[in-house]
């Protein structure tokens, strides 16, 4: 109860929950029309897919400076809309990757009957590939959630204000120069790490054939 009452911590919370969900959104819509069209549709480049698993390993803060410069013009500088575009950028490769992965895993007979009784494209994927990837799609969900949640770089880098701080800079503020408290670093630390641990075990099993479906039975 003592963490919870302390100035901001909830604030922090908050903060950190309104970062993941509309990460979450904005990377479903960009991705499953991505990873369908790397799924289906043949085209120049199209053997270039594979980057999408190599995009995400390259170092965050290569490309922070350039971010930062942008978000100034832009006025986004110190809010949460700068964290949650840059959540967007870093998680939106992979999970292109793993929705490709999950409607290449579905028969691709059933769309093609679909459109034999003139279903359109836009339609057969919103009545259809989406609803048969609901568990992929809940999969793409909790790695973004687990990212974003866990994130403390991006929010250190576009966020000055206090009230704007998320999660893991509340975390961090329990380190001071005149000493730690470590009751309240721990009680945060645990606090912090239930929700993506519970995500994943729950959906684990979605989340790796997610990675993998197109090679498991």
């Amino acid at each position: 109860m003592a963490l919870l009452s302390r100035p901001y911590f909830l604030l922090y919370l908050r903060n950190s929950l309104l970062v993941a969900l509309a990460a979450i959104a904005i990377v479903l819509v960009l991705a499953i029309p991505g990873g369908y069209s790397l799924a289906r549709f043949k085209f120049p480049g199209h053997q270039l897919g594979l980057m999408l698993i190599i995009l995400p390993l390259l170092p965050p803060v290569a490309i922070l400076t350039p971010l930062l410069a942008f978000f100034h013009k832009l006025g986004l500088y110190d809010s949460l809309v700068a964290v949650i575009i840059a959540n967007v950028i870093f998680n939106l490769p992979f999970a292109v990757w793993m929705v490709r992965n999950f409607i290449l895993s579905n028969p691709e007979e059933i769309e093609e009957a679909a459109q034999i009784d003139g279903c359109s494209r836009l339609r057969m994927l919103i009545k259809i590939v989406i609803p048969l990837m609901i568990p992929g799609l809940i999969a793409v969900a909790v790695f973004i959630f687990i990212n974003a949640w866990n994130n403390y770089l991006y929010a250190f880098a576009f966020i000055s204000s206090q009230e704007l701080r998320v999660l893991p800079q509340g975390i961090v503020s329990f380190l001071g120069s005149w000493g730690t408290y470590w009751g309240g670093l721990t009680a945060a630390g645990m606090l912090a790490i239930i929700p993506p641990i519970v995500l994943f075990l729950v959906f684990r099993r979605w989340f790796i054939k997610g990675i993998f479906a197109q090679h498991l039975k």
